[in-house]
């Protein structure tokens, strides 16, 4: 076994026969899982490609069991994974795992049921035993992110501490595995004793909310809005001890009506590259202000730079990219890692005002979209708002907005505006947004 993984099996040992994952039908204990990994590790040792300490392989698949087995596996032979999802077209896992230098994929779809196709890339990678996460961040380039499985454990142990999570809760898995956040709630249940609730492929998450009664979820804001409108769904996240928000923006209004609804609210702040989050509160009034993303961790460091740049740092952060079959360091000489975010400190709180690429310049002032965003959805009846640089041959840029809501007039919007934004910040024109683009953000 490799020494990295111990930390997750030894988790795993000292919870013998009690649950590990709970599913739609049955509950799955460590000890089955321990088995489930045990075999996989003899079946990748049959496997008609040999693979070595180092070697990426690519793992996708839907049974829920082996989605917990099957990495654990591959980290107990020193390898690193790189975790895909099974929606992706295959064409697209192609390009993935020839980025990535992967031996081999691995597809799964029932116990015993594999899928192996061998690779042959052009340039192998040895990679210390981890994961490799793919990100998009600003740019819409891909980014294949390393994180070593110390990194991982690091963040768990640290964000279990937070949510004082122990073998009493049950996690409901709301987001996806292949993406840091859902990753990060398997190591948090593996170390703390939390029994993992699994829900089926492609059941709606207000029904797995009601069938499975979690203490812990972690959701986004669109999921958030969505369930507060039932009074089952919002019965069941009042009833939970945490309900943690991370993603993206979170409205000031969307806090406002969970808070008063009595949800059991926490905000966080953290990315891929940080290994879930580095910044986090569950106190009320911290979390009811507007942009607030919490304090800084345990051996988190979060810093706002002079220009207004959030960097992080600490046992949590990533490895590097991975180019060309290298790791790319991405910190600073101080070891901290640029976020592209923009924020401040207040008193140790931080809040995220934007991110540094969206903000434009008009008559040499500074303007952050994500700034005017917010002031327009605290106007009654706006129900989304998007703003965008437009060419100005006098001020080099001027802001638009496109607003969607019922009974809206530009004189309106503009005069709430004014009220809250200097002049410079007020758009120059207010657009209807279409239909369609609003069912896109939903």
């Amino acid at each position: 076994m490799h020494p990295a993984a111990a930390p997750l099996l030894d988790a795993l040992r000292a919870r013998g026969d009690a649950a590990c994952l709970a599913l739609e039908d049955r509950e799955v204990s460590a000890a089955a899982i321990l088995a489930a990994v045990e075999h996989a590790v003899q079946e990748a040792e049959k496997l008609p490609l040999e693979l070595t300490q180092g070697d990426v392989v690519g793992l996708r698949g839907r049974h829920a069991a082996l989605r917990l087995a099957a990495p654990l596996a591959a980290w107990s032979l020193g390898l690193c994974t790189q975790l895909l999802s099974d929606r992706e077209p295959d064409a697209s896992v192609s390009g993935m795992l020839a980025a990535a230098g992967a031996r081999c994929l691995l597809d799964w779809r029932e116990p015993g049921v594999w899928s192996l196709l061998p690779l042959q890339p052009k340039a192998p990678v040895e990679l210390p035993t981890g994961t490799l996460l793919s990100t998009s961040g600003s740019s819409g380039t891909p980014k294949l992110v390393h994180h070593e499985l110390e990194q991982h454990i690091a963040s768990a142990r640290g964000a279990a501490a937070f949510l004082e999570l122990g073998p009493d809760d049950r996690m409901l898995l709301s987001l996806p595995t292949y993406h840091a956040g859902g990753l990060g709630m398997v190591f948090r249940a593996l170390l703390s004793g939390a029994v993992l609730c699994v829900p089926a492929e492609d059941t709606p998450l207000a029904e797995a909310l009601v069938r499975f009664a979690p203490t812990q979820i972690s959701l986004v804001a669109t999921q958030l809005a969505r369930l507060l409108e039932d009074d089952a769904t919002r019965a069941a996240l009042c009833a939970c001890r945490t309900v943690l928000m991370g993603g993206g923006p979170i409205p000031a209004a969307l806090r406002e009506r969970a808070l008063d609804a009595g949800v059991p609210l926490a905000v966080g702040y953290g990315a891929t590259e940080t290994s879930a989050f580095v910044a986090a509160s569950r106190d009320p009034e911290v979390v009811r202000r507007p942009q607030s993303v919490g304090q800084a961790l345990p051996q988190r460091e979060v810093h706002v730079d002079a220009h207004g740049e959030i960097r992080v740092g600490g046992p949590t952060l990533f490895s590097g990219y991975l180019v060309d079959g290298e790791i790319e360091p991405a910190r600073d000489e101080a070891g901290l890692w640029a976020t592209g975010d923009v924020g401040r400190l207040e008193d140790g709180v931080l809040f995220v005002t934007g991110r540094r690429d969206r903000m434009f310049i008009s008559g040499g002032e500074n303007v952050q979209p994500e700034e005017i965003e917010a002031a327009l959805l605290a106007i009654d009846d706006v129900a989304a708002a998007v703003v965008v640089p437009v060419a100005d041959a006098e001020y080099g840029a001027r802001p638009v907005a496109f607003v969607a809501g019922d009974g809206l007039d530009a004189a309106r919007l503009d005069a709430a505006l004014r009220a809250v934004l200097p002049g410079f910040k007020t758009p120059d024109v207010y657009y209807r947004m279409p239909p369609a683009a609003m069912s896109g953000m939903k």
